[in-house]
């Protein structure tokens, strides 16, 4: 009976060990695929920071240059995320990678026929699920082994490796080029092989388990500065375990990418200190043109307004919080805090009467050694780098426009492993299980919420904003006076000619043509008060006669701010309400009376000199039917307005679109080409 029992047992055994094999496995599938699918969706050149990497790889790729002058001149691939080295710009991010993406492209490339600019989408595809998507699944492969060897419960196994798969925000990163993703992925490899020299004995400690470590940490230190804090520790537990070992191939295996990095940065630079440690200087902060590069003034949630306490608040538990917007993390708190009490000694081995209970205890044993130094290199580790990024004063930015904190993304590893004994206390209670996965599923929320795109605020921040607990927004900019059209100013004549300006208006689909507005006193005697402005359209050719307007405003009403009602005259007895009403609306560029609001300083390239005009970019916007009939659309008007031109404004911008489904009918640009008096040469502010 006792061997029949026993036989039983081990079938039993043998078959939730495979049901287990069979959900892992199926786990890894289901994550892959879920991630492929999105990838093949997700839109390339997301942001200025994916961008920045994109435009050193196409460079490299078709220039066989670390420099992106050209490429940041092509429509949608500009980026902020650069520097000025030697009258040429270049990525603020670390060479490497993106040298390696673009080794990867060229062969792409070279087999599919494909390019950067006709087949962008599935171009960038097949890269990303080379870079992204290939390291993920093989990480969490390697998420197997590593549960099996810290963690002897179903349950933390099956779970664990769950929240691996759908549960860090390291997955809407996968979506889009970044050093994130493959610093984590790389941190897993090296986790899992410092587990292996950690559980073996002197001569079951395999040399390529020391070369696997080395390669990691040194990998995952070259795709994220702070990490080389990792390479030390790793270096010394395995340099413990194996000096000979450490010195013959970890030492060498994590020169090859530290190498790499220091050689990559002085051929894409010149210099041996990375980019990121030039923050703040001449190569961050420069004006080309006359426009100043964005580190001059840095926008939203960039401008540095938080105290080192509220950016730690808001690090752990606020808005980008690793506890709030992933709460499972919390059980990697408490994981190490286990690490102080837990026992690794072997006192029972004495008393067990088997060789085999014996070799389990061992085996036990080695497991919570491993486990509690890697619980303990988690927490020294996540300790350090937040504090380094508490003394980082002149950026504090949370990694940017982007729904996590990126900066600590990288240990997403380090922290899945501090909740592993967590689980297995779980494990054995119901209450506790289903706390465990609120907690994930939470954490699940704030992984796929942002899936489509990573560049922007999580979820908790926007929810934070609507209720006025933050505010990062812009200071406003203020416009002079009330502004009730689409141009600011009515300018003065110069040496007693009229001023004017001239420009080009853009419509798609029709033939390009030319506005002139000329503005001249009515009299001498009436110099201050009514000016005539003349609006000229012009289409270039002699199939098209031009069109004239020509309208009378008094300026002193105009320049204290009055609604165009107030300040456009008539001196036509017989004028319609229908022309009245036409040329309201034409001063307004809307059909009804609606003020201009200042958004934002924008700088607008212009024929007029080689330095971009300082503008003011404002906007108005109204739903208009002319009656019940007339289906309600949405008039929108953009200007840019600048001093330095005549009527005060160098660009307009017309549109109208669907109320409901914001389809656009009809856009215009207008786009100053010349004017009279001349703008002045540029000065350095």
């Amino acid at each position: 009976m006792n061997r029949r029992a026993d036989s039983t047992d081990l079938v039993s055994d043998r078959d939730s060990s495979a049901n287990l094999r069979t959900a892992q496995i199926l786990i890894v599938v289901i994550a892959t695929l879920l991630h492929t699918v999105f990838l093949s969706k997700a839109r390339p050149l997301q942001s200025a920071n994916d961008r920045s990497r994109w435009c050193t790889v196409w460079s490299l790729v078709e220039r066989g240059t670390f420099q992106i002058d050209e490429i940041r001149q092509r429509p949608g691939w500009d980026t902020i995320d650069m520097v000025h080295v030697d009258d040429h710009f270049y990525s603020t991010k670390p060479p490497l990678l993106t040298s390696v993406v673009a080794g990867i492209t060229w062969c792409l490339q070279r087999m599919t026929g494909w390019n950067l600019f006709d087949q962008l989408q599935p171009l960038t595809f097949l890269v990303l699920l080379l870079v992204n998507i290939v390291p993920f699944t093989a990480s969490l492969l390697i998420w197997i082994a590593i549960l099996n060897r810290c963690s002897t419960q179903p349950w933390t196994r099956l779970f664990g490796l769950a929240i691996a798969a759908f549960g860090t925000l390291l997955t809407p990163f996968l979506m889009t080029l970044n050093n994130h993703t493959v610093a984590a992925a790389s941190t897993t490899f090296a986790i899992y092989a410092l587990i292996r020299i950690l559980q073996s004995d002197d001569e079951s400690r395999q040399s390529w388990s020391f070369a696997l470590c080395g390669f990691s940490v040194a990998w995952t230190a070259a795709n994220e500065l702070p990490a080389f804090l990792l390479v030390a520790i790793a270096f010394v537990l395995t340099y413990r375990c194996s000096a000979r070992k450490t010195l013959l191939f970890f030492v060498p295996a994590a020169a090859i990418p530290l190498i790499a990095f220091v050689a990559s940065n002085v051929l894409a630079t010149g210099s041996l200190k990375p980019t990121y440690a030039d923050y703040g200087t001449d190569k961050y902060r420069f004006v080309i043109d006359g426009v100043p590069s964005y580190w001059m003034n840095p926008q939203g949630v960039d401008r540095n307004l938080d105290s080192p306490l509220w950016y730690l608040f808001h690090c752990t538990v606020g808005h980008h919080g690793l506890f709030s917007l992933t709460p499972i993390a919390l059980f990697a708190l408490l994981g190490w805090l286990s690490a102080f009490f837990m026992r690794t000694d072997s006192t029972d081995l004495d008393d067990a009467n088997h060789e085999s209970a014996q070799d389990q205890l061992v085996e036990l044993s080695s497991r919570k050694r491993s486990l509690r130094t890697l619980l303990w290199l988690g927490l020294l580790v996540s300790t350090v780098v937040v504090a380094f990024y508490l003394t980082r004063t002149q950026n504090y930015n949370f990694g940017g426009v982007s729904c996590a904190l990126r900066w600590a993304l990288w240990f997403t590893p380090l922290w899945l492993v501090g909740i592993v004994p967590v689980l297995d206390l779980c494990a054995k209670s119901r209450i506790s299980r289903c706390v465990a996965v609120m907690l994930g599923l939470v954490s699940m929320y704030s992984a796929w919420q942002p899936i489509d795109n990573p560049w922007r605020q999580p979820w908790l921040f926007h929810y934070m904003e609507n209720r006025g607990w933050i505010d990062y927004s812009d200071p406003p900019v203020e416009l002079k006076k009330p502004l009730w059209t689409w141009f600011a100013s009515l300018p003065e004549s110069a040496d007693g000619e009229p001023a004017w300006i001239e420009f080009t208006v853009a419509q798609s689909g029709l033939t390009p043509r030319t506005v002139r507005l000329t503005a001249q006193p009515v009299s001498k005697e009436q110099r201050n008060s009514l000016i005539t402005m003349e609006v000229r359209e012009s289409w270039g050719d002699s199939k098209r006669s031009d069109r004239n307007r020509t309208l009378l405003i008094d300026a002193q009403q105009f320049n204290r701010g009055a609604p165009p009602a107030d300040f456009v005259r008539w001196d036509n007895p017989n004028v319609t309400v229908e022309e009245q009403q036409a040329d309201l609306a034409f001063v307004r560029g809307l059909p009804r009376k609606v003020p201009y609001e200042a958004r934002v300083t924008r700088y607008l390239k212009t024929p007029l000199r080689r330095e971009a005009l300082q503008c003011v970019q404002a906007a108005a916007h109204v739903t208009f039917g002319k009656d019940d009939s007339e289906k309600p659309m949405n008039h929108r008007c953009d200007v840019w307005l600048s001093d330095d031109v005549p009527f005060g404004v160098a660009q307009v911008e017309f549109r109208v679109s669907d109320s409901q489904s914001g389809a656009t009918f009809f856009q215009e640009r207008w786009t100053v080409k010349d004017c009279s008096p001349k703008v002045k040469p540029y000065s350095m502010p």
